[in-house]
């Protein structure tokens, strides 16, 4: 053996002893999802475990262990209703203008784990209370959960759409009055909370923006969908909101702070983005 194939063999056999066993186990899909997450919401990943059958499961912040891909087939009204976290990025939320009326059961971003909501944002109205922060909106404040770097990013969405605004003020009745802050309720016709319950979310004009269920089912309605203005979309999307225009079942009002679906979409259009490191995170499961 030559001294260059002994020092990269040497190397070769360092980087293996580096890295645990498990995690060269982690599927890559697993291994992507799980880093996005960990890159969009810092600290929120305790530990991934890795059991002998390759079953992947997230060792949350608050010590809630949600498994990642429970192996289980899904329509997509089962992806909504009962999400595993490989549910959340099958459906990948699509950044830009709108193009085309999207197809049925489409909507990125509703399929919410909320073992990952508590974890991150609180497990009840009270502890989400403790974590509100007031942010301007307008002439208008809005609370704001405060953790994971929410209500700051709503505070530069603020100062994104004051300048378009003043720009174009016709904008401006596509914004106001808006609603927000904490409202612990489930979502209409379900049993599951809404995003509004972790002071995620913020509802712009709900008078003149369309909700689905106010309107004849199965509408078409790419029309409004595109009259609503793109700066305003891409504003929003630029500091981790997705809208709810982009579903099929339609939110025109609606945007939440999903930085992880808005991260994966950048990362597959090709971005070079640096993904937060979770190698050291991996562990043997059972």
């Amino acid at each position: 053996m030559t001294r260059r194939n002994t020092v990269a063999f040497f190397l070769l056999c360092c980087l293996l002893v580096a890295v645990p066993a498990a995690a060269l186990s982690l599927p890559p899909d697993a291994r992507r999802d799980l880093a996005v997450l960990a890159t969009a919401y810092p600290g929120i990943l305790a530990a991934i475990e890795v059991a002998p059958a390759g079953r992947v499961t997230a060792v949350l912040a608050d010590g809630a262990r949600v498994v990642y891909d429970d192996g289980r087939p899904r329509t997509p009204r089962q992806l909504v209703d009962d999400p595993d976290l490989k549910s959340m990025f099958v459906q990948p939320y699509p950044l830009g203008p709108v193009a085309s009326e999207p197809p049925a059961g489409f909507s990125p971003g509703r399929q919410r784990v909320l073992e990952l909501f508590f974890a991150l944002y609180g497990h009840d109205k009270a502890q989400v209370h403790v974590n509100l922060r007031p942010v301007r909106f307008f002439s208008q404040t809005i609370p704001f959960n405060a953790r994971q770097g929410a209500a700051e990013a709503f505070a530069r969405v603020t100062a994104r759409l004051e300048k378009l605004a003043a720009a174009d003020p016709r904008v401006t009745r596509y914004l106001l009055p808006a609603s927000g802050g904490l409202v612990w309720r489930m979502i209409a016709g379900t049993q599951r909370l809404s995003a509004h319950a972790f002071a995620v979310a913020v509802d712009v004009s709900p008078r003149g923006n369309p909700y689905w269920r106010n309107l004849p089912r199965g509408q078409n309605i790419l029309s409004g969908r595109q009259a609503f203005p793109a700066a305003v979309v891409a504003a929003f999307e630029a500091e981790g909101f997705i809208w709810g225009g982009k579903w099929s079942e339609f939110d025109l009002m609606h945007f939440e702070y999903r930085p992880e679906l808005v991260l994966a979409a950048r990362l597959a259009r090709g971005e070079a983005i640096p993904l937060a490191a979770i190698d050291g995170l991996v562990r043997p499961g059972r």
